[in-house]
């Protein structure tokens, strides 16, 4: 049985392309920080705001020497993580002020698959950037802020 030149070409470009695409985020088995629990609060803002989004918290995370807590991955949102009295927090937004045009940030693409109640955290350790699941994330009651969400959490 013959393959034709352009069947291989084709053939080994897909095996190429699918082996990329599999190999973008691998997840660690294993974190290089400690924390006791992640939890996120949905935050909705007055109408004449027209902004929501989600409190996000991973309390006493602590990094490993060499390891520097980035960014945070959750819902179709992300957002950089920023230590705050003991744990790291994102606030999230869901949608823009109407200030600002009001628009969805979830539409685009996103870059991991992961279930409603996981989050990604990416770090860097000696230069790598690097990414952990976290699973079994609870949600705290939500909350409401009349003249917005707060600058800092």
């Amino acid at each position: 049985m013959k393959i034709s030149k352009s069947k291989l070409f084709s053939l080994a470009l897909f095996t190429i392309v699918l082996v990329s695409c599999s190999n973008a985020y691998k997840f660690q088995k294993s974190a290089p920080f400690k924390y006791t629990r992640a939890y996120f609060q949905n935050w909705t803002a007055a109408i004449k705001i027209g902004s929501s989004g989600v409190n996000f918290h991973i309390a006493n995370l602590t990094p490993n020497a060499g390891v520097v807590i980035d960014s945070v991955y959750f819902r179709k949102m992300s957002g950089k993580l920023i230590s705050s009295k003991g744990k790291y927090v994102s606030q999230l937004v869901k949608r823009k002020p109407i200030s600002e045009g009001h628009t969805l940030t979830t539409t685009g693409d996103f870059p991991f698959k992961i279930g409603n109640r996981e989050c990604v955290v990416s770090y860097t350790e000696n230069g790598e950037t690097k990414y952990f699941k976290i699973t079994d994330i609870i949600e705290n009651e939500g909350v409401y802020y009349e003249d917005g969400p707060p600058s800092k959490l």
